[in-house]
């Protein structure tokens, strides 16, 4: 098992995190309520993942994975955000986080995010892809694609790989290649993963999806 320091400001909601993963079988080494004392006790600790109940309008929080990298470039690093209001795309991939939660995710996913960055994985709740995937009122980029583009981005967005795209839309495989990289040009993408952040749909049903 792995273990954890924990970091938020809500004595509660930290007491609440250090209860389910020592449930679990982790070790948490350090608790930390002020946002000074994260890099200090990683230092100490050296644990083998931190996790932080990050506000990310928070100006003491920029920067705080490069400085946690440079402490040990193999630590894994879970923010659980606190929405206030809507989500920034630019915000979200500025954190430099190997799983990022929504405030308020279940004790499953918690621990389903920690195994998975334990295991050297990337993990998102999939509550954060679907508020990314809302269309903005205006200066939305996908709703320069066609509705099979669309479907296409949506389904990748899902996990959903072009074999099984192209059997649950009843075209060739070749079709579905030809439809994404029309998508990739158009939204100057040039990964899945990318396009998971930004395609226009309505996004997966389940609570979290890795990020391959």
């Amino acid at each position: 098992m792995s273990t954890l320091v924990v970091a938020d400001p809500r004595g509660v909601y930290l007491a609440g995190l250090e209860w389910v993963l020592r449930k679990a079988g982790h070790d948490v080494v350090a608790q930390c309520r002020r946002p000074a004392d994260i890099v200090p006790n990683v230092e100490h600790h050296r644990p083998d993942i931190v996790i932080v109940g990050l506000d990310i309008a928070d100006p003491q929080m920029a920067g705080l994975s490069s400085r946690l990298r440079s402490c040990d470039s193999a630590l894994g690093i879970i923010f659980i955000l606190q929405a206030n209001g809507r989500l920034d795309l630019k915000e979200i991939q500025s954190l430099d986080g190997d799983g990022l939660l929504l405030d308020g995710i279940s004790h499953r996913y918690l621990l389903e995010c920690v195994n998975a960055v334990a295991a050297g994985k990337k993990w998102i709740d999939n509550k954060i892809v679907q508020q990314l995937l809302m269309p903005e009122p205006q200066h939305q980029p996908t709703s320069r694609l066609t509705g099979r583009e669309t479907e296409i981005a949506d389904l990748v967005s899902r996990g959903l790989r072009n074999k099984t795209i192209a059997q649950r839309l009843h075209v060739s495989e070749g079709t579905v290649k030809m439809h994404l990289h029309h998508v990739y040009e158009k939204l100057h993408l040039d990964s899945r993963a990318e396009l998971a952040w930004v395609a226009h749909g309505k996004g997966a049903e389940r609570p979290g999806t890795g990020l391959l």
